[in-house]
């Protein structure tokens, strides 16, 4: 979203215009979910408490931004859900450990801390928020949402590995990728008759592959694809 676009959207929010904060809400969390897995250290999903930590600081976000601070909103987004999930987890210490315990509670906030500077050293975070949300685009004209692949990724880590194979051999014919592209379907019975795979494999991993196919078909996506792994969690965005 063009910052002019984001700023005018903002203002139409604190007017009161619930509609647009949904459609914003809806438009980012694709950027909250992977801010959230980043800050928690591990693959996290939509049904998990730190998820729903992130969605609130978001929607604070909205409700407290201010432009004149000269900062950006993504990052007074990433600095507000990281120090709520720091209150979060002090709180999950406090609970676990009747005995509060000071050093334990100063490790966490360097850790915190030292996960920030090492995030925004190693990537921008601009940047990576417009890949990821550049791919669910794409992704919804294939009826697919950024939120159900952690559903129709495969459980096993072989499977997945040879998925991506799959991914790697359909690029490689470009009358598919192009009839791919232009009609948003799978061609399943062409590439299946041409390679001789599976159809029911294809089809039950349909989801997961066009995935996969449109990160590689975008090598300018270099710093999401750096978010996407064979191991636990198949697609960690």
């Amino acid at each position: 979203m063009e910052m002019p676009r984001l700023k005018a959207t903002l203002i139409e929010i604190k007017k009161g215009n619930d509609i647009e904060r949904e459609r914003l809400i809806r438009h980012y969390k694709p950027y909250i979910i992977n801010v959230v897995g980043h800050i928690c250290k591990r693959y996290v999903t939509w049904s998990s408490d730190e998820s729903s930590i992130g969605l609130i600081a978001f929607n604070r976000a909205i409700d407290t931004f201010e432009y004149d601070k000269g900062r950006t909103f993504l990052n007074y987004v990433y600095l507000l859900i990281q120090r709520d999930l720091i209150d979060y987890f002090r709180k999950e210490k406090r609970h676990l450990y009747p005995i509060s315990d000071d050093n334990q509670l100063e490790h966490d906030r360097s850790e915190m801390k030292a996960s920030l500077e090492s995030y925004q050293q190693s990537t921008s975070t601009s940047a990576l928020v417009e890949e990821i949300l550049e791919l669910d685009e794409k992704l919804g004209k294939f009826n697919i949402s950024f939120e159900e692949l952690e559903s129709q990724s495969p459980k096993h880590r072989k499977t997945r590995i040879n998925v991506m194979e799959i991914a790697s051999e359909f690029i490689k014919h470009r009358d598919l990728v192009d009839g791919l592209v232009e009609k948003n379907v799978f061609p399943v019975a062409s590439f299946t008759k041409r390679t001789g795979h599976r159809q029911k494999s294809i089809e039950r991993h349909r989801k997961y592959l066009i995935t996969i196919i449109m990160i590689q078909l975008h090598p300018e996506w270099r710093q999401l694809s750096t978010f996407v792994q064979v191991g636990p969690g198949s697609v960690k965005i």
